[in-house]
């Protein structure tokens, strides 16, 4: 269990190197519970593990709030209003979106063929409110299979789980790509650096 949550809180901690300033502050509460559970769940391990797993976990709490000790309520009213700003960037990234439904007919596929290409990762799709929401901007009339040249290729090599954040590595710029998105760089024809870039997974925001 120690192990479990311990890779929980490192993944936490590699969306550090994906997340801006202002969104990794989404992310302390959600350390702290860790910490605590690690705190409770440890009593059957040994001391040594105790020390570790604690000491993992104020690393990425520090890091995440530069040292700062926040108090239960201060915790609380951040966790609301970052929430609330994480939830906002979500609805901006999906607002431009078509459903299962469209993409078939835009393809001219069945409804189970969009995510046959999510899985095979040559489609994005983020689950949200019960239903697959594609991004528009993924898609190009002129593009092998329906979608900008490149697009595939990147998924394949995005070293990143969430699909959310996938999401928001595509449409963040990055200063290796000379400050364009992922997604204006695929449309000006860079995909070699793109997909660099991906393989990395951890690369300057």
């Amino acid at each position: 269990m120690i192990a479990t949550i311990e890779k929980e809180a490192s993944e936490y901690a590699h969306l550090l190197e994906i997340l801006a300033t202002d969104e990794q502050n989404i992310l302390v509460s959600s350390i702290a519970k860790i910490k605590k559970n690690i705190e409770v769940r440890s009593t059957s391990t040994t001391d040594k593990d105790k020390i570790v797993s604690t000491t993992e976990n104020d690393r990425i709490i520090e890091k995440l709030t530069n040292g700062y000790s926040y108090t239960p309520a201060e915790k609380i009213e951040l966790e609301l209003t970052t929430l609330q700003q994480y939830f906002e960037r979500r609805r901006e990234l999906l607002s431009n979106s078509f459903t299962t439904t469209q993409v078939a007919k835009l393809l001219g596929t069945s409804r189970q063929t969009p995510h046959d290409r999510v899985k095979n990762k040559s489609l994005l799709a983020v689950r949200d409110n019960g239903q697959w929401k594609f991004p528009i901007w993924q898609f190009d009339a002129e593009g092998a299979d329906g979608v900008i040249d490149g697009l595939s290729e990147v998924l394949k090599n995005l070293s990143i789980n969430s699909e959310f954040a996938k999401l928001n590595w595509f449409m963040r710029p990055s200063p290796v790509l000379d400050g364009l998105t992922p997604v204006e760089a695929l449309k000006q024809g860079l995909k070699t650096r793109v997909i660099v870039e991906a393989m990395g997974g951890d690369a300057s925001w």
